[in-house]
């Protein structure tokens, strides 16, 4: 179960990221 953690972060910041960028753009 520590890998869930781990992968929910790895995939919620690459997300974030890909939507400020959106919105930058």
């Amino acid at each position: 179960m520590n890998l869930k953690p781990l992968d929910d972060r790895i995939v919620v910041k690459p997300n974030e990221a890909e939507k400020t960028t959106a919105s930058g753009l």
